[in-house]
């Protein structure tokens, strides 16, 4: 007898029992032992009368009540009490967003497709285009290495190579006819009514194109878009019914029945049903995306997804295309129609349903054919107009009325259709939690007994001064345990903003005031002032180190979704020190509250067919280039222009300085930022010896400046005016540091704002400086250039618009040859600060190439200025022009096409100037020539000056 397999699964099993922060009895014992440890010398009464045995029985209660509130659902500790629901969803993501994503298989694509009204079904499949590449120095006059293979061109094998290009594709479209027209059109004369459905197809085409190219893939892209041809199959036979049966019927659902074989309709299910069928929530939302109600702006007119609801796995895998149909299957279909008493005879063929000729139909149907074979790429479709399906009641044949069998073979279809719109789209609620006042600590002293006098009750007015003084002392020393109790109360109603990517919030401790204490204001001021005390108190003792704790919990946060920022951590350290801590912070949450458009469409390309609106026309990037950027840390992905700087790191004079003991003049540089063309923030210090310390500065300046806390304001003399510097941080806590830079203009300082020290205008202008600074100041980004979409139309013979190819006299070629498919082009600015830093640009680099896709190959390019700003504008020429163009799907002009691919070919990656040692040198201590590292005069020559040439 065999064992049953058993799989030994290591879990961490809850523990058993309740917490023991809610077990009274337990918490009384653990305090009468400590008790008795560090008192038993002196203190020998442990009896329920004694003060001290009183005082530990109300703590231990208080800390129950913290216990008990610990234990809360987490829903409820997360539950806000104003607009619970939409702070819910700002904390989580539902399931609609978390885990459906791009298209990403043929079926993913066909899930969307489908939902389109008209298209009953749709399959996308490669398309085939050959390029044929010749060898160098052998070209035919006229002909360059590279052109697409023409029709009956034949290849000779030792003058060139072929390939085909991959990455395009193919859609095949199953129209629905009966839901393109309207009644009405129906009814139209035959020849209106056929091109008014060839119209309608059109159109259905064209939104068909809208949704592809939204959710196109990156190094991907569309061929053509064809309705399937379809082959016809023709039955012939003879069909027994029961003798009530209604033959019309009958015969409408054997008709509609063996259409669903042959080519079955995608069902769509709501998530309730789903459920029922069980499926698993992961099962459910595995796809495409299903947030079909946006506000995308598509290309024509309306949302184009006009079926709703979840479609099933297996229902995709029974609708692919049939390579054969079985008389055995016909068969059985039929017998189980209702109403179906037997098959006296059946027989089928392949014939057009279109074939007028029955003696043609007989023959297709003859031979006594079992099984047939459909052609690859076709759709089998029931010839039911040139078939013959004769209907007996036993051995009476049925005349059958042909206009009514019709009509209910059209409400068939009509309520199949209206089936599939029914369902909708639905997201699973996020618990919403019942919000409880977690925070709301009441003081315990008032839970004494009234003999003590620190209750609500008091003492009498005639009690001694002496005992009135003892009272506000145990009130005092009460207040120093129930501050503690009160600060975790605090602490835990917090616990939703410290698990959270919001930023508003510059504090991990949270604190709270003792409310409802009697005569308070005898043992502090106002409840007003204490809190502000101790808000103080957790500030200036350094209490909270909130970067180093929001870090820690941002980590966490992070690594739910499997992501790290360690390495980006660590280099920014080295670049910056401390002063990056709180920009790191800025960096995992922006990254957290982006995760759905990064994690959703990580794969995907850009849009290039709908034309979109100012604003989200320069978010419209492949979504790679979202994700680099927030790992890198850019302060955001919008595609504004890089060339176009907002900065400056400019010569302000020269200085003298001892070389070897000889004086020698070096120019000095400082920097400036710029906001609108004017400059808002510009270097106290213009004497950097070289540019690369001046742009350290002011990288750091533009992740400073992005913080209120580090602007400090400065009354000039010429009073009443007020100006304000950037300042770097402190090892001490609430001490500013250093003055890094100057805001060159003065403020008015309205009538009564110089006494309250308030300064509106100024502090305007510094929240102005902070907006534009964390989203709009543009110092590093990133294009990628799909090399796919660079392709010329199929009949442009001019041998300059294709890509280059690297190929010899004899044939040999540099790997890939094929220059389109599955390439990338990474073009980042070399010159910024961060990008200049040797170690910085590794790590972009590696990063790069970790999340291309597996199966792209990238070209990553750090380009100088002069080669960013033809760089964008050929590219910018090319988008715009493909983008405005009628027909997006035609390429460009050859001139706007040859510029970018010339400029493409002429940049490379521009490294700082090395410097070369002799032999018997030693090393140079600054800018070493280093392998892959260094260019010749590639950058300015920015090497230490202290070094001789």
């Amino acid at each position: 007898m065999t064992r049953p397999v058993t799989n030994n699964i290591s879990a961490i099993s809850k523990p058993s029992g309740g917490q023991p922060a809610t077990d009274y009895a337990f918490l009384r014992k653990e305090g009468l032992k400590y008790i008795e440890q560090l008192s038993h010398t002196l203190w020998t009464d442990y009896n329920t009368h004694d003060p001290g045995i009183t005082m530990l029985e109300m703590l231990c209660y208080a800390i129950t009540d913290l216990g008990y509130r610990t234990d809360f659902p987490m829903e409820d500790i997360l539950a806000s009490e104003k607009d619970n629901k939409n702070q819910m969803h700002r904390q989580f993501l539902s399931a609609i967003k978390a885990l459906p994503s791009n298209p990403l298989s043929a079926n993913d694509y066909r899930q969307l497709f489908v939902r389109v009204n008209g298209i009953r079904n749709a399959w996308i499949l490669p398309s085939k285009k050959d390029m044929v590449a010749q060898f160098k120095d052998l070209q035919q006059e006229g002909v360059d290495q590279l052109h697409y293979k023409q029709p009956g061109e034949v290849v000779d094998p030792d003058k060139t190579h072929e390939f085909s290009l991959r990455g395009l594709n193919k859609i095949l479209l199953d129209f629905n006819e009966s839901v393109l027209l309207s009644p009405e059109e129906k009814q139209l004369p035959r020849e209106e009514r056929k091109a008014l459905l060839e119209e309608k197809k059109q159109e259905t085409i064209l939104k068909v194109m809208e949704v592809y190219q939204r959710f196109r893939n990156l190094c991907e892209d569309i061929d053509t878009i064809e309705e399937i041809p379809q082959q016809g199959v023709v039955i012939c036979g003879d069909i027994e019914t029961e003798p009530h049966a209604d033959a019309e019927q009958v015969w409408a659902q054997i008709v509609f029945n063996i259409n669903q074989y042959l080519s079955p309709d995608l069902p769509f299910f709501s998530l309730e049903q789903m459920q029922e069928a069980g499926k698993t929530t992961d099962e459910i939302f595995d796809g495409p995306v299903f947030d079909f109600d946006d506000d995308y702006p598509w290309r024509t007119a309306g949302n184009p997804f006009y079926k709703k609801g979840f479609i099933k796995k297996e229902d995709l895998q029974k609708s692919q295309l049939r390579k054969e149909v079985r008389l055995s299957d016909i068969i059985n279909i039929i017998l189980k129609t209702k109403g179906v008493k037997l098959v006296k005879e059946l027989a089928f063929g392949l014939c057009a349903c279109d074939e007028t000729d029955m003696d043609k139909v007989r023959k297709a149907v003859a031979g006594n054919k079992w099984n047939l074979c459909i052609e690859p790429g076709h759709k089998p479709v029931f010839c039911h107009q040139n078939s013959v399906l004769n209907i007996w009641k036993d051995i009476i044949p049925v005349t059958l009325k042909k206009k009514l069998a019709l009509q209910k073979l059209d409400n068939l279809t009509e309520a199949r259709n209206l089936q599939m719109q029914e369902a909708i789209t639905e997201d699973l609620p996020i618990p919403q939690g019942t919000y409880r006042d977690i925070a709301g600590y009441r003081s315990f002293q008032n839970h004494f007994p009234e003999t003590y006098g620190i209750g609500r009750a008091g003492l009498a007015d005639s009690a001694p001064v002496a005992r009135k003084a003892a009272a506000k002392q145990l009130k005092a020393y009460l207040l120093f345990f129930e501050q503690v109790l009160a600060n975790y109360f605090s602490q835990l109603a917090h616990v939703k903003e410290l698990l959270s990517a919001d930023t508003a919030s510059a504090q991990s401790y949270f604190a709270n005031v003792v409310k409802d204490l009697k005569d308070s204001e005898t043992i502090f001021t106002s409840e007003e002032s204490w809190e502000s005390e101790i808000k103080v108190l957790l500030k200036s003792t350094g209490l909270d180190n909130y970067v180093e704790r929001r870090n820690r919990f941002l980590d966490h946060l992070l690594a739910r979704f499997s992501e790290q920022f360690n390495e980006y951590v660590f280099l920014m350290h080295r670049i910056y020190g401390e002063d990056a801590g709180k920009a790191v912070i800025r960096n995992k949450a922006a990254f957290l509250k982006d995760y759905h458009n990064m994690s959703t469409s990580r794969g995907s390309g850009f849009d290039y067919y709908n034309p979109l609106t100012e604003e989200l026309q320069p978010k419209n990037i492949p979504g790679m280039a979202k994700r680099v950027s927030r790992l890198l840390g850019f302060n955001h992905y919008k595609q504004t222009p890089l060339s176009e700087l907002s900065y400056a790191v400019e010569q302000t004079g020269t200085t003298t300085i001892d070389i070897n003991g000889n004086p020698k003049e070096v120019p000095v540089y400082g920097w400036s930022i710029t906001m609108n063309g004017e400059i808002i923030l510009e270097s106290i210090n213009k004497e950097f010896l070289t540019k690369n310390e001046a742009f350290e500065e002011m990288g750091l300046a533009s992740l400073l400046g992005c913080e209120r806390e580090y602007y400090q304001l400065v009354l000039l003399p010429e009073a009443p005016w007020v100006t304000f510097t950037l300042h770097a941080t402190s090892d001490q806590p609430g001490v500013m540091g250093e003055a890094i830079a100057k805001h060159p203009q003065k403020y008015d300082v309205p009538e009564g704002e110089y006494e309250s020290e308030i300064f509106s205008l100024a502090e305007e202008a510094i929240e102005q400086i902070r907006n534009y600074l964390l989203h709009d100041f543009r110092l590093e980004g990133l294009y990628i250039v799909e090399h796919l979409l660079l392709r010329p139309d199929p009949d442009n013979t001019n041998p300059e618009v294709f890509l280059p190819v690297c190929i010899e006299t004899n044939g040999e070629y540099c790997r890939p040859l094929d220059p389109y498919s599955f390439r990338i082009t990474v073009v980042l600015p070399g010159y910024s600060m961060r990008l200049r830093n040797k170690n910085f640009r590794q790590f972009a680099e590696r990063l790069i190439r970790m999340e291309t896709p597996a199966h792209i190959l990238p070209r990553i390019c750090f380009v100088g200025e002069e080669h960013m700003q033809q760089f964008e504008e050929a590219y910018n020429n090319w988008l715009n022009e493909r983008i405005t163009s009628e027909n997006p799907l035609q390429q460009t002009s050859d001139s706007t096409l040859i510029e970018l691919i010339d400029i493409l070919n002429t940049i490379f990656s521009a490294y700082g100037t090395g410097r070369l040692s002799g032999c018997d040198e030693e090393a140079p201590d600054a800018n070493p020539v280093i392998l892959g590292s260094s260019r010749l005069g590639s950058l300015e020559n920015d090497s230490n000056p202290t070094q001789p040439e």
